[in-house]
C-alpha cells in the first residue's frame, strides 16, 4: 500500500531538506471537548507535493509517484485511522527532525 511507503516510523530521523506532513491534537472522538492539545499523529514523507481540493480531501504525494495517500477530513479534522486531528503541519526537515 502506498501510505505504508509514506508513513514514518517512530523515532525515525527525517531527511533534511525534505518535505513532511504531520498530524497532531488529537484525540479518539471527534465530539471531545479538549482542554488540551492531545496527542500527537503520524508523520507522512518524503513528499513531492501536497493537495487540498474543497477543504475536504488532502492528496499527499510522495516522490516516487506511485506513492499517493488521501486523507479525508471530517467536520473540520483531519481523519487518520480512528483517530481525528484537529491540526496539521506541513514542513521541511531540518537536521535534527524526528518523528
Amino acid at each position: 500500500m502506498a501510505h505504508d511507503k509514506l508513513l514514518n516510523p517512530a523515532k525515525q530521523r527525517l531527511q533534511t531538506g525534505k518535505l513532511y506532513l504531520r498530524l497532531y491534537h488529537g484525540r479518539k472522538d471527534a465530539d471531545q471537548e479538549m482542554d488540551g492539545w492531545g496527542f500527537n499523529g503520524p508523520t507522512f514523507g518524503p513528499l513531492a507535493a501536497v493537495v487540498m481540493t474543497y477543504l475536504t480531501t488532502i492528496r499527499i504525494h510522495g516522490v516516487n509517484p506511485a506513492d499517493e495517500l488521501w486523507l479525508e477530513t471530517t467536520r473540520d479534522m483531519v481523519r487518520w485511522g480512528e483517530d481525528y486531528y484537529g491540526d496539521f503541519e506541513i514542513f521541511v526537515a531540518g537536521a535534527d527532525d524526528t518523528v
